[in-house]
């Protein structure tokens, strides 16, 4: 008796199978990372609230620029294009649209929190624990729910405790070392995860093996 075919499983499994290049760790650990290097415009005399935004938004265009070429250049002609449903369409839609208003929101947030206009009546490392939870884990998990990585929920939490560990090591340390360490070490961690799933996905799809079959 032949299986009948189940074309939304067809559809997870292909879906699932775009994760395997490490493209996506790479970038939450790199996006990561790079809020620990937030300070480094200051080098060139900008002031805080635009050293910080400058930094940021050339880090995360370099990283985008990244998980873009290694999907064009390095997956696609390995794996080749998966036409997907219109289900996942709408997903992936919903998905670019929430990125999108997340990082103009937090961006707004960022701004007022540095200009002074958020004073919250608690402690330091718990504010920053409020920050992280909010403007990181919560982001972060609901991308991982549109885009089913499981993974990207343990990402979260990671970058979400990154504010209130680095509060905690500020007065020991001090700035920038508290957000270099932090943020660094975790972004670290992240994107040699990523590297070591790319690199056995460049193993396991071998441009030489395919070439040498036709």
């Amino acid at each position: 008796m032949v299986k009948p075919t189940n074309i939304k499983e067809i559809e997870k499994k292909a879906w699932m199978s775009t994760f395997q290049d490490g493209l996506w760790d790479i970038y939450f650990g790199l996006i990561i990372m790079g809020i620990g290097f937030s300070w480094l415009g200051g080098f060139f005399g900008l002031p805080e609230t635009v050293n910080v935004l400058v930094t940021l938004i050339g880090w995360d265009i370099g990283v985008l620029l990244v998980f873009f070429l290694g999907k064009k250049y390095v997956t696609r002609p390995r794996m080749g294009f998966v036409k997907f449903g219109q289900i996942r369409k709408k997903r992936n839609k919903l998905l670019g649209l929430f990125i999108g208003l997340m990082v103009v929101f937090t961006l707004i947030t960022f701004i007022f929190t540095l200009i002074g206009m958020f004073q919250l009546q608690l402690p330091g490392f718990m504010v920053m624990l409020l920050i992280g939870l909010l403007f990181i884990t919560l982001p972060f998990s609901i991308i991982a729910y549109f885009l089913q990585l499981k993974r990207l929920y343990l990402y979260a939490i990671l970058g979400g405790f990154g504010l209130f560990i680095s509060e905690i090591l500020s007065p020991i340390i001090g700035a920038p070392y508290d957000d270099i360490i932090t943020f660094g070490g975790i972004g670290f961690v992240i994107t040699i995860t990523g590297i070591i799933i790319f690199i056995k996905f460049l193993k396991r799809y071998s441009m030489k093996k395919e070439e040498g079959k036709n």
